[in-house]
C-alpha cells in the first residue's frame, strides 16, 4: 500500500524536445531550412483540414492509437490513399485544402518521412480526444536544438508561439519528420506502384514494413517495430509495479518479498538459492547444487535464462545522456494547473533515449559471443520527476508545481540474454552500455580473458554430463581469451563498463521496513539484490524460468 500512495502522488513532468537530424545552426541564424519551410506550408494546409474533417481529426487519432513505431506517430506516406470519407481520401483532402496541388506534392515529395504526431498533454492524449469537438493547433517541430519557441498554426493561418519549456494546455498535434524510418528510393524506376505493407519477412530486409511509389522504408532499428505488438507490451510491464527508490538503496534493486506474479518479481529459485545460503546462487539455480543436502551433482536445466530484469541510471547522469538534439530533454518550467492525481505530462515534439547494452560471453571454443540489446526508453521511464507547490494552498488557481530535480528508477524490461551453461560458457560476463546518438561510426576492439569450469563428468544415472562440485571444484579451471569488435558512434555517450561473474549473489540481503497506515504499523520486507555497475548506469541481471 505504501509503494501505492507514493505513486498515485507522483507526476512525471517531461517535455521533451527531440528534434529531426538536422545539422544544429547558430540561434542568429533565422531563416528557415527548406525542409522546415516545407513543414510549414504542410502544417498550414493541415490546421484548415482538421478543422473542416471530423472524419479526419478521427482517422489521425486511431492510427496514432496503433503506435507503428512505438510512438503516437502517423507516417503520413503510410496512410495518404486511405480513404477518409467514402469518397475522399486523405491526400484528396488535404489537396482540397490546399492553395496549389503542385506546392503541396512538392512538399510532400521533399520530406519521405513527413509525420503527423499526437501528443501527451495534461488535458489532451489519443485515447482522451474528443474528436467530433476538439479541433487541435498544428504544431511545426523545431528543426535543431537551438530554438526560443514553437510556432503552431489554427484553420486561419494566425500564429501561436509557444515558448521553449512551455506545456500547451488545449489540443495539439505536431509535424515533424520520423526518425525513427529510413527510407531509401529506387533510382531506377521511377514509376508509381501501388502500396504494399509488408507483414511478413519475406524482404531481404526484415526491417522493411512499407513499399510506396519508388521509395521503400524501413526501420531504423528493430525496436521501434510495433507493427505487430504483443500483447503485453515492455511499455505496459515498466509501468506496473516500479517500487520507489529510497536514498539508502540507490545502488540496488529493491524487490517486496510479496511480490510474486509481477514484472518486477524474483524468480522463486533466486529465493530458494538465498534460502539456503549458498555462496553461488546459480549452482542451485542451473544445476540444483545444494550442501545442506549433500547433493553435489547435478545436470544443466536449460529452463532458466539470464535476464536483464532492469536498468537504473545513477544520480547526476540526466545532462550526460540528453546531450543531443534527439534526446528528451525535461522542462523546468512552471505547471498550472497541477494535471489530474495519477497523471503525467509526456514529450509533446517526440523523446526517447536508445540504451545499447553490449553482451561480451567468451564461449569454449574459444569464439566470442556478442549479444547486443538496444533499449527505447522515454525520460519518464528512467526519471521521476521532483517538485515543489507555490502558491497560496486551499485557494483555487493559486498553485503552481515547480521543477525540483529528477530522481531515477527502475525501468523493468525483462530482456532475455541466455541460460548460463557454465561448461560452455565463461564464469564471467562483460557488459558495455551506451545511450546512442547518430553520427560518425567508431569500432573498438576488446580482447576479454575469463575462466572455464572444468569439473563435468558423464554420469550413467543422469544419462548426461552433470556438474560436480560446487563452484569450480576440485578440478583445475581453465582460461581462454577472445576478441570482440564493438560499434559505437563518436556522438553516443558511452555509460560504461561492468563485468558479472557466476559466482555473484543475486539477492544481496533481506530488509525490514515499517510504516504506519490505517490498520496501524505493518512490518513488512524487501529483498535488496546485487546489481552490474556499469558506472553511470546500474543493470540488474537475474535468471528466471521461461
Amino acid at each position: 500500500m505504501k509503494y501505492k500512495i507514493c505513486y498515485l502522488i507522483m507526476l512525471a513532468l517531461l517535455f521533451s524536445c527531440k528534434k529531426e537530424k538536422n545539422q544544429e545552426r547558430s540561434t542568429l541564424n533565422t531563416e528557415p531550412s527548406k525542409k522546415q519551410s516545407a513543414k510549414v506550408i504542410f502544417s498550414r494546409v493541415l490546421a484548415i483540414a482538421l478543422e473542416k474533417e471530423p472524419n479526419l481529426r478521427l482517422f489521425i487519432r486511431n492510427e496514432a492509437l496503433k503506435q507503428f513505431d512505438m510512438d503516437n506517430d502517423v507516417l503520413f506516406q503510410m496512410v495518404k490513399d486511405e480513404k477518409i470519407t467514402k469518397n475522399q481520401t486523405f491526400y484528396q483532402i488535404m489537396s482540397k485544402y490546399s492553395e496549389s496541388k503542385t506546392t503541396l506534392d512538392s512538399v510532400i515529395n521533399s520530406l519521405p518521412t513527413l509525420t503527423i504526431m499526437v501528443p501527451e498533454l495534461p488535458n489532451f492524449t489519443p485515447i482522451n480526444w474528443k474528436t467530433e469537438s476538439e479541433i487541435p493547433q498544428v504544431a511545426i517541430s523545431p528543426e535543431n536544438k537551438n530554438f526560443r519557441d514553437i510556432d503552431l498554426y489554427n484553420s486561419k493561418g494566425e500564429i501561436t508561439k509557444i515558448a521553449y519549456g512551455a506545456i500547451p494546455n488545449f489540443p495539439v498535434v505536431v509535424v515533424k519528420e520520423n526518425e525513427r524510418v529510413n527510407v531509401s528510393i529506387n533510382n531506377i524506376d521511377k514509376s508509381p506502384i501501388s502500396s504494399t505493407l509488408l507483414r511478413t519477412s519475406v524482404e531481404s530486409n526484415p526491417s522493411n514494413f512499407l513499399s510506396k511509389d519508388n521509395m521503400s522504408f524501413s526501420f531504423s532499428n528493430e525496436a521501434f517495430n510495433g507493427m505487430e505488438k504483443s500483447s503485453l507490451s515492455k511499455s505496459s510491464l515498466s509501468n506496473a509495479n516500479k517500487l520507489a527508490l529510497t536514498n539508502e538503496n540507490k545502488i540496488s534493486r529493491v524487490v517486496n518479498v510479496n511480490l510474486t506474479n509481477q514484472p518486477n518479481a524474483l524468480d522463486p529459485s533466486v529465493i530458494e538459492a538465498f534460502n539456503i545460503n549458498l555462496d553461488w546462487h546459480r549452482d542451485y539455480i542451473y544445476y540444483g547444487l545444494n550442501p545442506n543436502l549433500g547433493i553435489d551433482k547435478g545436470k544443466f536445466n536449460n529452463r532458466m535464462i539470464e535476464h536483464i530484469v532492469s536498468i537504473r541510471m545513477k544520480d547526476g547522469n540526466y545532462t550526460r545522456i540528453s546531450d543531443q538534439a534527439e534526446d528528451p530533454t525535461v522542462s523546468e518550467q512552471w505547471v498550472q494547473p497541477r494535471p489530474e492525481r495519477g497523471g503525467y505530462v509526456t514529450n509533446w515534439t517526440d523523446g526517447y533515449f536508445d540504451i545499447r547494452i553490449s553482451i561480451l560471453i567468451n564461449a569454449k571454443n574459444g569464439a566470442g559471443t556478442q549479444l547486443n540489446k538496444v533499449i527505447s526508453a522515454r525520460g519518464s521511464d528512467l526519471y521521476d520527476i521532483k517538485y515543489r507547490t507555490e502558491g497560496v494552498p486551499g485557494r483555487p488557481g493559486s498553485t503552481q508545481l515547480r521543477f525540483d530535480g529528477l530522481t531515477p528508477k527502475d525501468y523493468i524490461l525483462n530482456e532475455p540474454i541466455v541460460a548460463w551453461n557454465l561448461e560452455n560458457y565463461g564464469a564471467a560476463w562483460k557488459f558495455i552500455v551506451s545511450e546512442y546518438d547518430p553520427s560518425e561510426e567508431i569500432i573498438t576492439t576488446f580482447n576479454e580473458s575469463t575462466k572455464f569450469a572444468t569439473n563435468f563428468n558423464y554420469e550413467i544415472g543422469f544419462g548426461e554430463k552433470v556438474k560436480v562440485g560446487y563452484k569450480f571444484g576440485i578440478t583445475q579451471e581453465t582460461t581462454s581469451s577472445s576478441t570482440y569488435q564493438y560499434k559505437t558512434t563518436r556522438g553516443s555517450d558511452e555509460l560504461g563498463e561492468g563485468i558479472l561473474e557466476f559466482g555473484s549473489p543475486i539477492i544481496l540481503r533481506k530488509e525490514q521496513y515499517t510504516y504506519t497506515g490505517r490498520n496501524g504499523t505493518v512490518i513488512g520486507y524487501n529483498y535488496i539484490t546485487n546489481e552490474v555497475s556499469c558506472g553511470a548506469i546500474y543493470l540488474a541481471i537475474e535468471p528466471r524460468k521461461i
